[in-house]
Formats: C-alpha cells, sequence, structure tokens
C-alpha cells in the first residue's frame, strides 16, 4: 500500500503544490482544510479532504482518534497551515503557534504521532542576517526574529525542538514564488505597467525559491535518513531588490518609470494605516513591522545545509522560475 501524507493548509499556495508532488511521487494524499477553504488548486479525485478543527484541542484528538480507529494512519504530516498576513492582533500567535501545539498534542493523545512530522516555518523565524558584514543567515545563526509573523514561527519550533517529543524536522523557506503566489503578484502588474517601485532601498539583498524546488526538498527530506533537523532552504542565489526587478522586466519585456519610496515615508505611512485600523482591532497589510522588514538590509541566506544533507541541487534558478511563472500567470489572467 502507498504511504500516506497528511498536507494541513492544503488549499493554499504551498499547501496545493505539495498535495500535487505528493501524487507524483505515489503517495496517498490527506489534505487538511477548513471548511470554507477554496478547492480550486484540489481537484484531483484522489484527495481525502479532512476538515480538522485546531482551535478545540479535544474535538481534534477525538477527530483523529476517528481516523486511528477506521485505521487511517499518516506515515508523514506536512504541517503547512498557517497565516502570513494577521487579520487581528494575536492572530499570528494563535494560528502559527497554539495551533500546532495543540495538533501535535492531540496527535500524542490519539495514538497518531507520524513517523515525521515537517513544519514549513520561514526565514522570517531566524530574522534578517548582519547587516554590517552581510554575512547570509544559516542554519546555525541565532534566531531573533523580528516582526510579530517571524516570533510566531519561532514559538512553534521552540514547541517542536524542546517539548514536543515528535520526530520533526522544520524547513525556513525563504520567499517562495511560483503559479498561484499573490506576494509578489503586485511587482509582476506594477512593471507590466511600466512602474518600477521600490519601498526602501533596492540595494537591499533577498533570496528566493521556487515552489517546484521546495516541495521536491520536502519529500527528499521525509523519505531521507535525517530526523530532529532545521534547515533554511533558498535556490542557493542572493539577489539584490533592484537585481529581482531587472529580472522581472526581462521577462515581461517592459520598460519601466524607476520611483524609490524613502523608508521614513512607508514608515508613516504604516503608522497611518494602523491607527486608522486600531478601532477595529485589524491590522493592515502594510504596518509597521512590515515596514521595518523592508528596510532590513540583508535576507540572504545560505541553504548549503540542506543542498549537503540530501544531496539535492536546485532546478530553478531565479529568472527561469520567473519565466514559469508570469507565462503562468498570463495565461490565467492575472497580467
Amino acid at each position: 500500500m502507498a504511504k500516506s501524507v497528511l498536507v494541513t493548509g492544503a488549499s493554499g499556495f504551498i499547501g496545493s503544490h505539495l498535495v500535487e508532488e505528493g501524487f507524483k511521487r505515489g503517495y496517498r494524499l490527506f489534505a487538511g482544510i477548513r471548511k470554507t477553504s477554496s478547492r480550486r488548486y484540489l481537484t484531483d479525485s484522489r484527495i481525502h479532504f479532512l476538515a480538522l478543527d485546531y482551535a478545540d484541542p479535544d474535538r481534534l484528538a477525538a477527530q483523529l482518534a476517528e481516523l486511528h480507529g477506521k485505521g487511517i494512519r499518516f506515515d508523514f504530516i506536512v504541517h503547512n497551515a498557517g497565516v502570513t498576513r494577521q487579520g487581528r492582533r494575536g492572530e499570528f500567535d494563535t494560528v502559527n503557534h497554539i495551533y500546532t501545539r495543540n495538533l501535535v498534542k492531540a496527535l500524542q493523545a490519539s495514538g497518531m504521532v507520524p513517523g515525521k512530522f515537517l513544519l514549513m516555518s520561514s526565514l522570517a523565524a531566524v530574522g534578517p542576517g548582519d547587516p554590517d558584514t552581510m554575512h547570509p543567515v544559516t542554519d546555525a545563526s541565532v534566531p531573533s526574529p523580528v516582526d510579530a509573523y517571524g516570533r510566531s514561527k519561532r514559538a512553534a519550533e521552540r514547541y517542536l525542538q524542546e517539548e514536543s517529543n515528535i520526530p520533526y524536522l522544520i524547513m525556513r523557506p525563504t520567499g517562495v514564488y511560483g503559479p498561484r503566489e499573490t506576494d509578489y503578484l503586485a511587482v509582476y502588474r506594477n512593471v507590466n505597467k511600466g512602474l518600477e517601485l521600490y519601498s526602501g532601498s533596492p540595494a537591499n539583498r533577498i533570496s528566493f525559491v521556487y515552489i517546484d524546488d521546495l516541495t521536491s526538498m520536502v519529500y527528499e527530506a521525509l523519505t531521507s535518513g535525517h530526523v530532529n533537523k532545521t534547515w533554511v532552504v533558498s535556490d542557493g542565489c542572493n539577489y539584490s531588490v533592484e537585481e529581482f526587478i531587472q529580472h522581472v522586466k526581462q521577462v515581461l519585456g517592459k520598460k519601466t518609470v524607476r520611483v524609490v519610496v524613502p523608508l521614513t515615508v512607508v514608515r508613516l505611512i504604516a503608522g497611518l494605516l494602523e491607527l486608522a485600523c486600531l478601532p477595529f482591532g485589524k491590522v493592515p497589510l502594510l504596518n509597521r513591522q512590515k515596514a521595518e522588514i523592508m528596510g532590513r538590509r540583508n535576507w540572504q541566506c545560505d541553504p548549503s545545509g540542506i543542498f549537503m544533507d540530501l544531496g539535492y541541487t536546485p532546478v530553478y534558478v531565479l529568472e527561469k522560475g520567473l519565466m514559469e511563472t508570469i507565462r503562468w500567470n498570463r495565461e490565467h489572467r492575472r497580467l
């Protein structure tokens, strides 16, 4: 019988690609989604859908115990569920940290501990690299997250590493891009309209990983001999923000007008937006912590650890990945 994998957060960008990659590798796929989640990218009839209640530990344990009683076990779990944009204050910690705790405890209570539990964390859990030396973040870097999202991811990591007693793997991917992704879509659209917009310095250093390389590394890690390991993940290259946008321009074949918005202006706008949202208990997409992240000079990382451990070489460099991403966006009329 094929080995089974539970992918939580399966309806999103990364999750839906994880499901597809699992089928390519011959796994039986369980997709953990909310009842209200879109199934737009989960149309394969072989998918087994699970609406797990991460907010209620007792109900979650009962749901898993019921599956156990039916003879269902998970060889691997990829815990990808989480939020990257905080709608209400405290949501990051609740969803990214507390729900991870609830899931692990429910797995233990129900006898459903998998062979490996892989947490999809983020480079934000470590924080940026040194702005003076410009040394990249590595697996050995001491975590010092600079925003609420990064702190919530780091809290989930620490629980797995220090308290959970479960066989875990942690991946800290940098900026993930590819078909279905929305975070970089505004950049593509701006360039497509002839606008080369920078929020802060164009010289700031960043890194990326294409979705197919990330999902491949996930499954390679699950079947490897490694356990209780934490890796930073990228394509192995680092770029300035300006270099990134130049690649986008080249792929789109566009000429642009260059506009640089000083970080002080970005911070001012972010502060005003936060004040406007305060009476509603919500957090705007552009907030002061987001502005601080934009101002950090060094988001480079060195993924040589995971490449060595898995014997993996990325297939996609930035230009190749952008060509696939922009082609998909054009075909789906998002550009």
